[in-house]
C-alpha cells in the first residue's frame, strides 16, 4: 500500500459568456480553496497562462500570497509557473515572501511553456526556453541560501546579491519539473527534482527510471499530476454540467499545442473530442469515481493527485458542490491504493 495525496486546481478563468465578474469569480474560488482546506486536501494549485480572451490566471505569486494568507495548513503550489517569463532573482524574491507568509508551505512547479503567443508578446526567443528554465532553477537554489552570492550563465548574470527574507523551508521550497516531452522528462530528473508530470499519469515512469539513471532514490520525490474530476448524481448529470466547460478549455489547449508543434489541431493530444473527453474525465456518483480513481491511481505512481474540478465557464456553485462530495464521499476511502 502506499500513500496518495490530493491537491485541488484553480485557475481562475472567466470566459465572455459566464455572466460573471472576475471579482465574483475569485471570491468564488477563494471560497472553494478554503473549502478544500476544511475537507483535508493537501494542497492547492494554480497554473498560469497570459494574453487569453479568459483571464487565465497570469500572475501565479500575488496569488499564492493571497492564499497563503488566507488559509493555515494547505500547501500551496505552482503548476506551472512559466520561468521563462520571469527574471529568476525576482522569482527568488517572492517565492522566499510566499514561504514566510505560509510558514513553508510553498511547492514551486517550474515549466518552459510552449505557447507560441506567449514568448512573441513577451520577447523572448522561444528556443531559449530549455536554458532561461534551468538557469533558473540553478539560480533559485543558490538564491535561497540567505547568502550572497555572483552568477554568470548564458542568459543571466549578476554579482554580489542577496535574497532576503529567507524561506522558512529547507534546503529551499520543493521544486517540481513541468513537462510532457520525452528529453525534458529526462532533463528534469537529471536536474533532481520531483515531478509535475503535465502529460498524463504515463510519463511518470518514464521520470522514475530517469531518476533511476542518475542514481537517485525516486522515493525521495514527488510525483504530481492533474486530472478532471466531477461528483454528481450520476455520470450523465456529470457530463451536462461540465461538457460545454470542458470542451471550451480543449479548444484552446489543442490551438496553443498545434501552433508549438507544427502539426494539426486533431493530432493535439488535447483537442475538443466530446467522446474523448467524456472517456478521459473522472465522473458519476461517488462509487463511479472512486472506482475509477482506484484503477488510475493503482496504474500510475502518483504521490498527488489534482482535482481540477472548477473549469472555465462553469457555475462556482456547481463546482463548490461536486468539490464537497469528492472530499467528503470519495477522497476519505482513496487515501491509500
Amino acid at each position: 500500500m502506499r500513500q496518495v495525496k490530493f491537491g485541488y486546481w484553480a485557475d481562475f478563468r472567466n470566459p465572455d459568456n459566464s455572466g460573471r465578474s472576475f471579482v465574483d469569480l475569485y471570491r468564488a474560488t477563494f471560497r472553494q480553496i478554503e473549502r478544500a482546506e476544511e475537507l483535508g486536501f493537501n494542497s492547492v494549485w494554480f497554473t498560469e497562462h497570459h494574453f487569453t480572451d479568459d483571464g487565465y490566471l497570469p500572475a501565479l505569486m500575488p496569488m499564492a500570497a493571497a492564499v497563503a494568507a488566507r488559509t493555515s495548513r494547505i500547501k500551496v503550489g505552482t503548476y506551472v509557473l512559466l520561468a521563462p517569463f520571469t527574471h529568476p532573482l525576482k522569482l527568488a524574491e517572492e517565492g522566499a515572501v510566499v514561504d514566510t507568509i505560509s510558514n513553508g508551505r510553498l511547492r514551486l512547479g517550474l515549466g518552459q511553456g510552449y505557447a507560441v503567443e506567449e514568448f512573441a508578446g513577451f520577447g523572448v526567443k522561444r528556443g531559449e526556453r530549455l536554458g532561461r528554465t534551468i538557469e533558473t532553477i540553478e539560480i533559485l537554489k543558490r538564491a535561497w541560501t540567505a547568502e550572497r552570492f555572483s552568477y554568470s550563465g548564458k542568459y543571466y548574470n549578476f554579482a554580489d546579491v542577496r535574497i532576503l527574507p529567507p524561506p522558512v523551508s529547507r534546503p529551499h521550497p520543493e521544486i517540481l519539473w513541468g513537462a510532457a516531452a520525452k528529453k525534458a522528462i529526462v532533463r528534469g530528473a537529471e536536474l533532481g527534482v520531483s515531478f509535475a508530470a503535465t502529460g498524463g499519469g504515463g510519463n511518470i515512469a518514464l521520470y522514475m527510471d530517469a531518476l533511476r539513471a542518475q542514481g537517485r532514490d525516486p522515493a525521495n520525490f514527488s510525483f504530481v499530476c492533474n486530472q478532471t474530476v466531477y461528483v454528481a448524481d450520476s455520470a450523465d448529470d456529470a457530463w451536462s454540467d461540465i461538457e460545454r466547460p470542458l470542451m471550451y478549455q480543449a479548444e484552446l489547449y489543442s490551438r496553443w499545442i498545434s501552433r508549438a508543434q507544427g502539426i494539426d489541431p486533431a493530432q493535439s493530444f488535447i483537442r475538443p473530442d466530446p467522446e474523448r473527453l467524456r472517456r478521459t474525465s473522472i465522473i458519476g456518483t461517488p462509487d463511479q469515481v472512486r472506482d475509477r480513481l482506484r484503477e488510475m491511481l493503482r496504474k500510475h505512481h502518483y504521490t498527488e493527485l489534482i482535482v481540477v474540478t472548477q473549469l472555465p465557464g462553469l457555475d462556482p456553485a456547481r463546482a463548490l458542490r461536486s468539490l464537497e462530495r469528492f472530499g467528503s464521499e470519495v477522497m476519505p476511502s482513496i487515501t491509500e491504493v
